[in-house]
């Protein structure tokens, strides 16, 4: 029964690691996810259960049948015992069962939290685009296969002391029987025989109903299975469909580009139209939800154009396999990933084919400001870290933004994308992100989005989107000189430290 259930939630995971990224932001798709989850546990071991007592009842029911006419009360002691080796080895292995599971706590919840990481839309646009969901599914099935070893064990411990219960238990019926046939042998039959007689009638109605229950009880397992079947059967993304790109990217290209979610009909995007070249940056500005994260999303091949098209070089993305191109894209989200992990993992799982590169890890750690955090941690990049697991090590906001910043840096990619890169570090530590983006960018495409007009203004261009279309682009002082929504945007934010904060209250004592 584990063997299946794992089976089928390994299936579950690898489909959603499949699964388009657009299919993560509607709800339909966590209603299936549940479902098919629902069904794991008790639907397929259900359907077991249910064969093997059917098999059970029928092999009662000819039991009975026979019985009937040949038993003598004074056998029934006989019968009784023959079912208790049985319950002594189901209560004995029952408890160890229980036991081995309480022992393998934390391994289980560090393997559904590996299997979660591949299901959360908080994630799952790292995970995909940085392309380790081999590495989690591999991480998850490690801790699978080292249970499965202990269950295995378990479970040839326990056929063993079943088979010597059966053998009890045969033995027993055995005798009852040969007694029964010795005195019917006799002519010795009684009204005790007719009694028993009686007795059987009422197994034979209970066994049978039994038998009908266990049916009824499948075609029900069935249809709530239908859930899980509809959730495999979701359509999948092929990543590697299309041709491979190979080499740098060193010039993108929107042109007139729109899009909308499935099943919906408001423009999420209109006509956004803009060009980015090796060596420059360009940033993003507008109100939330004005579609900053959306153009991103886009760049990186997570969700495709509904109009228009983007060139990479020259040429139309939608050419080339989505994992060749993000292969040279790295990125920090906004909503960053703070992995339950090490520290090593948190750089390294944007590239875990290097993931033991002392010196890459390192290099990273230092552009990003994350080797001043891994300094103070007391197994450095081996630290756990957060608080899912014992011995693990809580971290700032800032702190796991750095991180994230190392993973971004760990990818040798021509294209660098920050997503509010300094939104949770402090003036110095923000002052210092901000010269390494300008170092780190001198041969790279950079992409910033940032409501902090002291990043925004290290931009060589600078795009302002509101509902979805651009309505402003310019440098940062030919902006400025306009004086239109960005002008506005930029003057309230620097009142604030120009002219101070202003009290909340009156200041006057009553």
């Amino acid at each position: 029964g584990d063997t299946v259930q794992n089976r089928i939630s390994l299936r579950i995971l690898e489909k959603a690691a499949s699964l388009d990224v657009e299919r993560f932001e509607n709800a339909e798709t966590y209603d299936a996810l549940r479902n098919a989850y629902g069904e794991v546990g008790s639907r397929p071991l259900g359907v077991m259960l249910q064969l093997v007592g059917i098999g059970q009842a029928l092999v009662t029911l000819g039991s009975i049948g026979t019985l009937m006419t040949r038993l003598g009360a004074q056998v029934m002691p006989l019968v009784l015992l023959a079912s208790i080796p049985g319950v002594i080895v189901s209560s004995r292995f029952g408890a160890e069962s229980y036991r081995m599971i309480r022992r393998r706590a934390t391994e289980a919840r560090h393997q559904n939290y590996l299997g979660s990481l591949l299901t959360s839309d908080a994630l799952v646009k790292e995970v995909r685009l940085f392309g380790f969901e081999r590495y989690l599914l591999a991480g998850w099935q490690r801790y699978y296969e080292a249970f499965r070893a202990q269950f295995v064990s378990l479970l040839r411990r326990r056929s063993g002391w079943s088979l010597a219960a059966s053998l009890a238990s045969t033995a027993l019926i055995a005798v009852a029987t040969l007694s029964v046939l010795r005195r019917a042998a006799e002519g010795a039959i009684t009204v005790g025989d007719f009694s028993l007689f009686a007795l059987g009638i009422v197994q034979v109605q209970s066994q049978f109903s039994s038998l009908l229950a266990s049916v009824s009880g499948i075609y029900e397992s069935l249809l709530y299975m239908r859930n899980l079947f509809e959730f495999l059967e979701l359509p999948s993304r092929d990543l590697d469909a299309g041709e491979t790109w190979r080499g740098p990217i060193s010039r993108i290209e929107f042109e007139h580009v729109g899009f909308r979610y499935p099943l919906t009909d408001r423009d999420v995007l209109t006509d956004v139209s803009f060009r980015i070249d090796r060596g420059q940056a360009l940033a993003l500005v507008g109100e939330n939800g004005a579609g900053k994260t959306t153009v991103v999303k886009l760049l990186t091949r997570l969700f495709e154009p509904s109009s228009g098209r983007i060139l990479l070089n020259g040429l139309d993305a939608a050419r080339f396999s989505p994992r060749s191109v993000q292969r040279e894209m790295s990125i920090i989200f906004q909503d960053y990933g703070e992995y339950q992990m090490t520290a090593r993992e948190n750089i390294g799982l944007s590239r875990t084919d290097a993931l033991r590169d002392d010196s890459a890890i390192e290099t990273a750690g230092q552009k990003s400001g994350a080797a001043e955090v891994v300094s103070t941690l007391p197994d450095r990049y081996e630290t756990m870290l957060g608080r899912l697991f014992p011995g693990g090590r809580q971290l700032s906001g800032g702190q796991w933004q750095r991180l994230a910043l190392g993973r971004l840096y760990f990818r040798p990619a021509s294209v660098q994308v920050f997503d509010e890169p300094t939104a949770a570090l402090d003036a110095a530590a923000e002052a210092a992100t901000i010269e390494r983006l300008r170092a780190h960018g001198t041969d790279r495409i950079t992409l910033l989005i940032s409501h902090r007009f002291s990043t925004v203004r290290m931009a060589d261009w600078i795009i302002v989107l509101h509902d979805g279309s651009v309505v402003e682009s310019g440098s940062h002082d030919a902006l400025l000189a306009k004086g239109g929504i960005y002008a506005t945007l930029f003057n309230l934010q620097a009142r604030g430290y120009r002219e101070g904060p202003q009290p909340a209250f009156s200041g006057q004592k009553s």
